[in-house]
């Protein structure tokens, strides 16, 4: 190596050029640090990327459940309507039915009573034709004795 004068060197571009190579080693250090958390960031948004993937197919998936549940429910509350429907019309004519046996009860009812009211008149007639007769009898019965 050869000789340096001491005194030929000038303390200003030492620390010029100490400076200089500082500067460069803190921004290798800069740039590699930056590099690491670029890498570390980019490493993260790939993992979040995968976990957003996965909740949307979980999300997907429990939607599409939900909509098949939800269209089970719709069949099993049309076959409900339909019941409902068919129960009011049962109970509709069961009413009609309920009508038209009061109307034909009240007819035989009706038909009774002029049964008895000539049942009643027919007696009466018997037991005058009774009376007359044993009127007859008697008075045939009370003639022959003179």
């Amino acid at each position: 190596m050869p000789d340096v004068d001491l005194k030929s060197v000038n303390l200003n571009t030492v620390i010029s050029l100490t400076g200089f190579l500082g500067t460069f080693v803190l921004i290798g250090i800069a740039w590699g640090s930056a590099q690491s958390k670029i890498a570390d960031l980019e490493e993260w948004r790939l993992s979040h990327d995968a976990v957003h993937r996965d909740l949307l197919a979980d999300m997907r998936g429990n939607a599409a459940a939900t909509d098949e549940r939800i269209k089970a429910i719709d069949e099993r509350l049309a076959e409900m309507n339909e019941v409902q429907y068919r129960l009011a019309q049962v109970e509709k004519s069961y009413d009609n039915i309920d009508t038209r046996i009061s109307r034909i009860t009240e007819s035989y009812s009706n038909q009774f009573s002029d049964f008895r009211t000539q049942l009643n008149a027919i007696s009466t007639q018997i037991a005058l034709t009774n009376q007359t007769l044993q009127r007859m009898e008697a008075v045939r019965a009370e003639a022959p004795r003179q």
